[in-house]
């Protein structure tokens, strides 16, 4: 069968480095079994769906939904792929999460639940032998007005996937600088996290299950890229990269034996490794690390359910600032019922820890964690009803609502003064290289004019413009919040 994937293009959005990979996935997986696939992804270039759907005549068409701000493009495509007479079928994070919203708001033919490959080759099999793809495991489908879902498929063994096929996509087109080096392509190597975090989706989507793929798979698609395309460094977007020190072992192992010059980077959980871990991280490329921290205080490290060893934070970046790796330390603001002693608790250890970078997020209630479920029942928050509503919501440029009992204001201050102060890099500077952040925050902006018409360009301008005085100004004229949480503007 022939197979359209299409990635939406994103409101208010402006594009960070990264392959689409769960569509790459997806789409050379089909392709490997004999099927005939394309991938269009729109937040690299817009141009008429309703052409490209013609000109290339899906059977099926697949939309990927990991955004509330791709909801109103999604339509657009399902829309024409129904209109041409194609089945319509949605997956990713969002879609898989929060099913009834998606068939309020739309009539497709399928969503796909959850992890899609396996999925996806059966339904597109079904479909191809006149089977019924109702009895197709991992599906959601509406009958009768109500959404019925199939068998919940088992995850697939991930040795079962191919190496992605990299041709499918532009690649040059997502390569971008981080960290010194000049091409960073995203990969990963594991699905899943074993961690129960209260404010995260993964305990639905990924059942706490945690799976790697064979590293030699990985190594294939490194050599690929590094021979094919100049990659220079790999962005691994792992959930969480590695359990445990014998799995970062064997990784590291791999990579130096394998002969490719390559650096890396990683997303990791505090308590995991040491500094002899770390150093061993760094001589097999290494170059960053990202920790969620998320709050600097014990109660409310309990409340959120994050399992990570308190007494081990502060440690854990003197130990990557003595073998030169950069870190960076995550945190989020706004929690429902965080109290002001909590947040300051939480400044404190930003301003304390010794990481090249400290940024701030406001808590959002995303479908599928335990606390967007106990907001909800309690009445204390009523989800968008509408694919519009959906996409006026900003959770990323300010705290609405906001669930805590700090005031709007303040907490838009202290998120503004630590992202100003990462942007300058006057204060967080560990060394030179760090400055590539803000080259790369520029130059996604930049890229973001190629393959878009002058409407999106301007839109794109006047956006980033009112996002960067809107932090600017956060950040410089509240003087009695500085005071209050005694940070210093002019340091």
């Amino acid at each position: 069968m022939r197979v359209l994937f299409v990635n939406p293009s994103m409101e208010r959005y402006t594009r960070q480095l990264g392959f689409p990979l769960g569509l790459v996935s997806i789409a050379t997986y089909l392709k490997a079994n004999g099927h005939t696939v394309k991938i269009i992804d729109r937040t690299i270039k817009t141009t008429n769906i309703r052409k490209e759907i013609e000109s290339f005549a899906p059977d099926v068409v697949g939309v990927s939904v990991i955004s509330t701000k791709s909801f109103r493009d999604a339509e657009k495509i399902s829309l024409a792929a129904k209109k041409y007479g194609a089945k319509v079928v949605w997956g990713g994070i969002f879609a898989s999460l929060d099913t009834e919203f998606i068939y309020n708001n739309i009539d497709i033919d399928f969503i796909s639940i959850g992890e899609g490959e396996a999925t996806w080759l059966d339904l597109v099999n079904t479909l191809e032998n006149g089977g019924d793809p109702t009895k197709v495991a991992g599906l959601a489908y509406k009958k009768n007005g109500k959404v019925v879902f199939t068998q919940q498929r088992d995850f697939i063994d991930l040795a079962l996937l191919p190496p992605m096929d990299f041709t499918l996509i532009d690649v040059d087109k997502y390569l971008g600088p981080m960290y010194g080096c000049k091409k960073t392509a995203l990969l990963y190597m594991s699905k899943g996290c074993f961690g129960d975090c209260s404010f995260c989706f993964n305990k639905e989507f990924h059942r706490r299950c945690y799976r790697m793929r064979p590293v030699e798979t990985f190594l294939e698609e490194v050599r690929y890229l590094v021979d094919n395309h100049g990659v220079d460094c790999i962005y691994l977007a792992d959930e969480l990269w590695c359990r445990n020190r014998n799995e970062m072992l064997y990784q590291c192992k791999a990579f130096k034996e394998s002969g490719i010059n390559f650096k890396w980077g990683i997303e990791t959980r505090i308590g995991i490794f040491e500094k002899e871990d770390f150093e061993i991280m760094k001589d097999a490329g290494c170059i960053w690390i990202t920790f969620g921290v998320e709050t600097g205080s014990r109660s409310m490290l309990k409340t959120i359910n994050k399992g990570i060893p308190y007494d081990k934070i502060d440690q854990t970046f003197k130990d990557c600032k003595a073998v030169d790796i950069v870190s960076l330390a995550n945190f989020i603001i706004g929690f429902p019922d965080e109290t002001e002693e909590q947040l300051r608790e939480t400044i404190d250890m930003a301003m304390r820890i010794e990481s090249t970078q400290r940024t701030f997020f406001f808590f959002m209630p995303g479908p599928g964690s335990k606390l967007y479920n106990e907001l909800v029942a309690s009445g204390r928050y009523t989800p968008p009803k509408t694919f519009k509503e959906y996409t006026n919501v900003q959770f990323y440029y300010s705290p609405k609502p906001n669930f805590s009992k700090i005031p709007s204001k303040e907490l838009k201050a202290i998120r503004s003064y630590f992202l100003w102060k990462g942007f300058s890099r006057k204060y967080f500077s560990q060394t030179a290289r760090t400055y590539d952040i803000a080259k790369k925050d520029i130059v996604d902006v930049l890229k973001q004019f190629k393959g878009h018409d002058l409407r999106f360009a301007i839109q794109l301008i006047l956006i980033s413009a009112y996002e960067f005085l809107d932090i600017f100004c956060y950040a410089h004229f509240c003087p009695s919040v500085y005071k209050k949480y005694n940070l210093k503007v002019d340091e």
